[in-house]
């Protein structure tokens, strides 16, 4: 076989497969560099959808959340497997049905922390929506096993924290969750959420002034925070502050309706109607309670709210609407032992008592850890609800049952130790046990005039009369009207009370003090 230029052929062959090689592997190489570029540009579009979402979900008003749950719904069409977009989905949904009840939100957190969680997510906000589901499904057995294991693996977070103060809360171990509650709002401080949760908690129990101060920190998170604004201005009314403080925001918030969910709207119609309850318009109220019910059902304070303007009234029904409150809201101790005063100064002893009852089975079972680690029954600790049931039981003409709840308010030496030690005081001076009155009086009333309850001072002026030693009970009547006024008491209503004192001492027998008394109280009542 003649082989001849064979040498020239295989080079041929070789040169022109080499060619083809190359340009194969050019093509591939050129498109596994545009599948990198699109893969790169997709990864940055999928985090920048990311980061815009999270910056509007932080803002927290029911637009931002939608605006947030817009942007994640356009990452999931470029990267649908994204499980930390999943979980920060899942949170922003629960956010959406917890804070603002909005419908069908619950059912959307659960499906996208359902993917979260098959994807294999570890970030804080699968674990925290997990916990805050549980808490608000009432699950409070699955929430405390998964918070106690979380714990124990070293997870911590502010969210996980918020849904600890939440279980608390529904637990009725209201101090505890307090403390829950203010580390939550400490540690996301840039976050509305917190610290409006912690204002709701506190506004719950009564605790006005503390109330307002977190609802503050929410607005310096975000100055037009929706609910920390409106709910702000809540507070504020019913602690019986001016009411002109807040007209100007009510105002602009109802300017504002179509970013009001139901929910928001029902609280801003709960504020209109103290509004109308500080204006002496109680029918009123009771219309725009009635709205804020129709915006949504589960409002406890407009329940709260309908009740006060009933009680105004006067009407039967204030009761059955104070029952109706409670039941809606059993751990918010503000709906109860108001509620057990205002049918009380309404002549329904037997209502407010029954209130308090139920307040009493609410919590009876709930234990509290003490300093030294020993845990004991919370109403021993519970100094409002012994007040208030020595109140009524007071009012009721029962001064021996009064008495033993005003001895397990001073027992509790809590924050109220001021007024259960003016409380029992002023019923013994009623029992004409002077010595016991003067001893618990003196401690709230001292004779500096350093002491911060003009009643106090009031009670040991009464005290003193009695006695017969009008020259030092004058001074104490002087010291209760001082502080009166320092209080903002209306200056008429200071010249009705030294007037009241003047007659009592000429009726006395003590003409020439009553003048002397009229002299050097008349600059406190005096127009300026």
């Amino acid at each position: 076989m003649d082989t001849s230029g064979r040498g020239d052929w295989k080079r041929r062959e070789g040169l022109g497969s080499a060619l083809l090689q190359i340009g194969v592997v050019a093509v591939v190489l050129a498109a596994a560099v545009a599948w990198f570029v699109h893969r790169g540009q997709v990864r940055q579009e999928v985090d920048a959808h990311l980061r815009t979402a999270r910056a509007a979900a932080l803002k927290g008003n029911p637009s931002d959340l939608t605006m947030a749950q817009e942007q994640l719904e356009t990452l999931f069409t470029l990267s649908p497997d994204s499980r930390d977009a999943r979980a920060l989905s899942a949170d922003i949904q629960a956010e959406l049905w917890l804070d603002h009840h909005v419908p069908g939100a619950d059912q959307k957190a659960r499906e996208q922390l359902e993917r979260a969680e098959a994807m294999g997510s570890r970030s804080g906000e699968r674990y925290g929506a997990r916990a805050l589901l549980l808490v608000g499904e009432g699950k409070t057995a699955e929430a405390q096993k998964l918070l106690e294991e979380l714990q124990a693996q070293g997870a911590n977070s502010p969210k996980l924290t918020l849904a600890q103060a939440r279980l608390l809360q529904r637990q009725g171990r209201l101090s505890e969750a307090r403390i829950a509650f203010a580390r939550a709002a400490e540690g996301a401080w840039r976050d509305p959420r917190y610290p409006t949760a912690y204002g709701e908690a506190l506004l719950d129990e009564g605790l006005f002034p503390q109330a307002v101060e977190a609802f503050s920190r929410a607005t310096t998170a975000n100055p037009d925070h929706l609910l920390s604004r409106v709910t702000s201005a809540l507070a504020q009314l019913y602690s019986g502050k001016n009411p002109d403080s807040v007209k100007a925001t009510l105002e602009e918030l109802r300017s504002s309706t179509r970013q009001l969910t139901p929910a928001l709207q029902a609280r801003l119609s709960v504020a209109q109607a103290e509004l109308a309850l500080v204006k002496g318009a109680p029918d009123e109220a009771l219309a725009q309670t009635d709205a804020a019910l129709k915006a949504w059902p589960e409002e406890h304070y407009a329940l709260f709210t309908r009740a006060r303007a009933l009680a105004a009234k006067h009407a039967p029904e204030a009761r059955q609407a104070f029952e109706a409150a409670v039941a809606k809201q059993p751990t918010a101790p503000l709906l109860a032992l108001d509620g057990a005063r205002l049918l009380q100064a309404q002549g329904d002893g037997a209502g407010a008592l029954a209130l308090l009852d139920t307040y009493e089975k609410t919590f009876r079972e709930v234990k509290v850890q003490t300093a030294d680690g020993k845990s004991v029954p919370a109403l021993d600790r519970d100094d409002r609800y012994w007040l208030a049931r020595g109140g009524v039981m007071e009012l009721a003409g029962r001064q021996d049952d009064a008495l033993t709840a005003y001895d397990k308010a001073l027992a509790a030496r809590g924050v109220g130790l001021a007024k259960a030690q003016y409380a029992k005081g002023a019923l013994l001076l009623a029992r004409k046990d002077f010595e016991g009155a003067r001893t618990l009086l003196s401690q709230v009333a001292p004779d500096t005039g350093a002491g911060n309850m003009p009643e106090a001072y009031a009670a040991l002026g009464e005290l003193l009369f009695a006695q017969g030693d009008f020259a030092a009970g004058c001074q104490q009547h002087y010291f209760a009207l001082v502080r009166a006024r320092a209080q903002g008491t209306p200056p008429e209503l200071i010249a009705t009370r030294a007037n009241d004192i003047k007659q009592r001492l000429e009726t006395s027998g003590q003409p020439a003090m009553a003048k002397a008394w009229l002299t050097e109280a008349g600059p406190l009542f005096q127009q300026q």
